[in-house]
């Protein structure tokens, strides 16, 4: 009987290979001492200590109350002050309602209000008229609501100059005559009568 060929796998297929590289390391001597040289430097590179990279320093990151200081506002405006290049007039406004708030927000109010409301807004603060100037607050926006601001404060001082300027009262009544009798002013004495004697008295004993 004839032994049946067998059929050549991916496993004899692997093992030619490997037996092809061993003849080759055999008969080409410049190959093997290549192989060698490589292990040496393998070897060498494994040894050597890896260098240490050092990363580039990040930038610290600001403090708020630096910024605070750095930009001139309140702590508590510094985010919204970086996001928007101010603080709007309807956070000022609405902090004015609360005690906690109120300080930084009359403090913001003075350098961002016109300064032809800043009288105003002093009479405002002294009289905690808080509603006068939050009426003025417009959703059309900081430029329309600062129009509202300079009208309030220039009736403000209409008002305020008219109350200066009233007129004083007139004092006395009637005209050149004075009052009864056609004296002086009135409640003085009357005048005396020139038919009437002056020396006579009515209770005098007749002679």
């Amino acid at each position: 009987m004839t032994k049946s060929k067998r059929r050549k796998n991916c496993f004899d297929t692997v093992r030619a290979r490997i037996m092809l590289a061993k003849r080759a390391r055999q008969t080409n001597p410049a190959f093997s001492a290549a192989h060698q040289l490589l292990a040496i430097f393998g070897l060498l590179a494994l040894s050597m200590p890896k260098p240490i990279i050092e990363s580039t320093p990040k930038p610290l990151a600001l403090s708020k109350d630096l910024l605070s200081k750095k930009l001139g506002v309140a702590k508590r405006y510094v985010d919204i002050y970086l996001s928007k290049g101010a603080v709007p007039y309807s956070h000022l406004l609405d902090h004015l309602r609360g005690a906690a708030t109120r300080g930084d927000a009359l403090s913001e109010l003075r350098k961002r209000m016109p300064p032809e409301t800043l009288d105003w807004l002093t009479e405002i603060e002294e009289q905690e008229a808080w509603s006068s100037l939050t009426m003025c607050f417009s959703k059309d926006g900081d430029e329309r609501t600062e129009l509202k601001m300079l009208k309030a404060a220039a009736e403000w001082e209409e008002s305020k100059h008219s109350d200066d300027v009233q007129p004083k009262p007139t004092s006395g009544s009637g005209g050149k005559g004075g009052g009864v009798g056609g004296g002086g002013g009135v409640g003085s004495p009357p005048s005396p009568n020139p038919e009437v004697d002056p020396d006579h008295n009515p209770n005098k004993p007749k002679i």
